[in-house]
């Protein structure tokens, strides 16, 4: 389920700023994580900011930082399930955040600018992910938000890869992806 949480110095956003980063973060989200931004995806893609005071809570370098960078400081943390996505999709999505970051703020974050504003992907372990009582994994996931068909693909083989896995290292069944 496409979940971005971003965490921002305070003030460094306008509401009008959010609602452009939070439209621009759902698309690239939904394309990184089902390689579509489908009717049934966006519902339950989250995005969700959360402000850190810049004076007291935000350390840079061992220290409070003077003078934040325009458009403040900002860390993304991105949540995915394991297999979802080929490598190829995360940089495309590392990529298309920046790009919306840049055009809504207005700032310059090609490398080596910015490289204090992270956007990172956790991918959650198959059958780690629960809702509605449920306890879902990557192909349970896209069905439920019609991903891409050759990601439903590509989902089915690295799980086939860590069933694999199991078996050789001899770990029991219910250990890591079914």
């Amino acid at each position: 389920m496409p979940l971005v949480r971003v965490t921002h110095t305070k003030g460094a956003f306008t509401q009008a700023q959010k609602d452009r980063l939070a439209e621009g973060f759902t698309h690239a989200v939904l394309i990184g994580e089902i390689g579509a931004d489908t009717e049934h995806g966006r519902p339950v893609a989250n995005i969700i900011f959360q402000e850190d005071d810049a004076t007291t809570d935000w350390y840079v370098a061992g220290g409070i930082e003077p003078s934040p960078p325009k458009g403040g400081r900002y860390m993304i943390d991105t949540v995915f399930p394991l297999g979802s996505s080929p490598q190829a999709a995360k940089t495309e999505f590392h990529k298309a955040i920046q790009n919306v970051l840049d055009e809504v703020l207005g700032v310059d974050g090609s490398f080596p600018n910015r490289t204090g504003d992270w956007v990172m992907i956790h991918e959650i372990q198959h059958g780690n992910w629960g809702f509605s009582g449920q306890t879902m994994g990557s192909a349970e996931i896209g069905a439920v938000v019609k991903a891409a068909p050759e990601r439903l693909g590509f989902t089915e083989a690295v799980l086939a890869g860590y069933r694999k896995l199991r078996e050789f290292a001899g770990m029991p069944a219910g250990t890591g992806p079914e």
